[in-house]
């Protein structure tokens, strides 16, 4: 499921500035199976070659749930579009096309399973909205790993089974540019042309949208989880939206976390 995708002129507009059921538990606890200068939009450069594979860390047996539950399950589109229902019963919602522009896989994150339909989190404004998809255009797989976002604290920490495996450091929004809160999810894995940039060698871009700014370096203000070339402004609030990390930190994430991996951000 983790894949990096060909650098899209429109994602890393993100608002960051310069800068059968199953019975596992999805993130919603349903049960389914001072720098304010813009950083210049990056190039498109398509990248062919995965980030560096990191080892998955040692998880405890007895911490590690059946192989059937997970902490979350991402889904992925399978044809070149896909529907999306208001409710199983059909309404449609939006038809979404696949890939992303980015060169992604259109991925989504389960919330439920009713039948041959999945309740979804899906990667468009307003921030949480959920949709139906039929289980037919999907494949969904389970994803281990965990984000909490502690945007008061500047702290990201990365859990494995519901076990806490390691903490960052991170930058989030100001005041007037807040990270927002909720549920949220990896859409898609970016690395930039210039990995000692603004957004450091690697970039996930998530499923939120700033809450106040509608667009931003001309494209949908997408929040994202990116490093960073200031890492002395790690621990405070200095982006537009995003969430920033050293960039050894974030290398480590991109060789670890499939798309569809869980991204609580709590206030």
């Amino acid at each position: 499921m983790r894949r990096t995708a060909g650098l899209a002129a429109i994602l890393l507009a993100t608002a960051c500035g310069a800068a059968p059921a199953a019975t596992a538990h999805s993130p919603t606890g349903h049960s389914p199976t001072g720098h304010s200068t813009v950083a210049p939009r990056p190039s498109i450069a398509a990248v062919t070659t995965p980030p560096p594979a990191i080892s998955p860390p040692a998880i405890p047996a007895s911490s590690a749930p059946p192989t059937d539950a997970f902490p979350g399950y991402a889904v992925t589109a399978l044809g070149a579009a896909i529907a999306v229902d208001v409710t199983p019963a059909g309404g449609r919602l939006a038809e979404l096309a696949n890939p992303r522009p980015s060169g992604a896989p259109l991925t989504f994150l389960l919330d439920r399973r009713e039948g041959a339909w999945l309740k979804v989190f899906l990667p468009t404004r307003p921030n949480g909205s959920e949709g139906w998809v039929s289980a037919a255009d999907v494949t969904v797989t389970g994803v281990p790993y965990r984000l909490d976002v502690h945007v008061d604290a500047h702290r990201l920490d990365l859990f494995a089974y519901g076990q806490l495996l390691r903490s960052f450091v991170i930058g989030v929004g100001r005041a007037q540019t807040p990270t927002p809160g909720g549920v949220f999810y990896l859409v898609e894995l970016l690395r930039p042309p210039d990995p000692g940039g603004a957004y450091g060698p690697y970039a996930y871009g998530l499923s939120g949208h700033s809450t106040t700014l509608a667009s931003f370096a001309g494209a949908d203000a997408v929040i994202g989880l990116h490093g960073t070339n200031e890492p002395a402004a790690l621990g405070h609030d200095v982006s537009h939206g995003c969430i920033r990390l050293a960039n050894p930190d974030i290398t480590y994430l991109a060789g670890l976390l499939p798309l569809g991996t869980p991204v609580r951000i709590l206030h």
